[in-house]
């Protein structure tokens, strides 16, 4: 995270690809316009299993998740659809990923 703070972006090793980058904002224009948009807060009213929200997640439709990177407050993206809680418990970021990523995992049924 270090170096795509400093240097905006992150090249693979062993070529020329750009594996991260920062953009200018809005990030609204670098998403799909029919995109599900959901944003995660432990905060939220609306506490779901991940595993069951994303199960009734459209295939054919993109999902963009937004998930903090800071362990208090709230991620300000007025933007976002839909706003979840996974836990009733503040979770790191990776946790919730590490969720999100596990729901998508039991969904497709990969081993």
């Amino acid at each position: 995270m270090v170096q795509l703070l400093q240097k905006l972006s992150i090249r693979a090793s062993n070529g020329p690809d750009k594996l991260l980058q920062v953009v200018k904002g809005p990030v609204t224009k670098y998403l799909p316009v029919t995109c599900t948009r959901v944003g995660f807060s432990w905060a939220s009213k609306k506490l779901v299993k991940i595993e069951e929200y994303i199960k009734q997640l459209d295939d054919e439709k993109t999902a963009v998740f937004v998930v903090g990177a800071f362990a208090h407050g709230k991620v300000d993206a007025p933007w976002v659809d839909e706003e979840l809680s996974i836990s009733q418990y503040p979770l790191s970021a990776a946790n919730c990923i590490s969720r999100i990523t596990g729901g998508f995992e039991m969904k497709w049924e990969i081993v």
